[in-house]
């Protein structure tokens, strides 16, 4: 992989489990690891889902091989958040290829 493809900053976020004084169990995002990334548009499309209309989108990012995420991460980028679909590690490339989509929150 090229060097100069890596062109997008993102932010690999975990999902924390925090008990409050109360016993009540809160999740929150933590950032896991900050990184750069190729991105490629995979397209995307409008539904309706609850009587709302939604812009759904579909984003495939790059990054090193050596990049800590796995498929219970979040990624945030340009202040948006993807849920990971599918991780595909290239190891003659030395890269994985991360398939997102947008979370509808």
């Amino acid at each position: 992989m090229r060097a100069g493809l890596l062109t997008e900053p993102i932010e690999i976020l975990e999902k924390v489990i925090e008990t409050n004084e109360y016993g009540e169990e809160t999740e929150s995002l933590q950032v896991k690891y900050t990184t750069r990334a190729r991105l490629v548009n995979d397209g995307g499309d409008r539904t309706i889902i609850n009587g709302e209309i939604f812009y759904s989108n579909a984003k495939t990012f790059q990054v090193r091989q050596y990049v800590p995420v796995d498929d219970f991460d979040i990624i945030r980028w340009n202040q948006k958040l993807y849920r990971i679909l599918n991780i595909q590690p290239d190891n003659s490339r030395m890269n994985k290829t991360i398939k997102t989509e947008l979370i509808n929150d």
